[in-house]
């Protein structure tokens, strides 16, 4: 019986691969383990390991192809045999299995709406920062690290206006 070769997800982030290459055509003998085409995904170039025995006897991608992860890109069954039918069902499954997606896609932009909607109606203006307490001892010496003192004065920030926010109040790089 023939089998569909289906294009794998050789990444997470994979969502299609680029057919860089055949290493085998329509009607050479094809045993499980043979490398049977070369792949381009969004990280690498990988080998494409075929785990039928058989004869290739359709190949549904050119070289420079770009192949949707689960995409038919290749028949491998016994010399002579009819794969067309095979073919169709695949095409049907993959139609379906795109409608179901879409579906899908479109529900939870649905659901999504009304609470994108809800999050406007409820969200308020922000209330106002309240107003810093000086980091400082009543002599006026500002407890502040080196680090935060350089800043400061690199972007010209008056430290006597800044709350600490390091243990026991001292302003620090945070």
């Amino acid at each position: 019986m023939a089998e569909v070769i289906r294009m794998p997800l050789m990444s997470d982030t994979m969502t299609e691969g680029v057919i860089a290459s055949w290493l085998k055509q329509v009607g050479d003998k094809i045993e499980p383990g043979d490398i049977i085409a070369e792949v381009e995904t969004d990280k690498a170039t990988m080998e494409l390991e075929n785990y039928e025995e058989g004869t290739l006897l359709y190949i549904g991608a050119e070289e420079g192809d770009a192949v949707p992860v689960n995409g038919v890109i290749a028949v491998v069954g016994e010399e002579g045999e009819d794969y067309e039918q095979l073919l169709e069902e695949a095409k049907k499954e993959d139609q379906e299995a795109d409608e179901e997606g879409q579906e899908e896609a479109a529900k939870e932009d649905q659901a999504a709406e009304p609470a994108k909607e809800e999050k406007k109606e409820t969200s308020a203006a922000p209330e106002p920062a309240p107003a810093p307490t000086p980091a400082a001892d009543d002599d006026r010496r500002i407890k502040a690290s080196p680090l935060a003192k350089k800043m400061a004065e690199d972007k010209g920030i008056d430290l006597r206006q800044v709350q600490g926010s390091g243990d026991e109040g001292p302003i620090v790089k945070r």
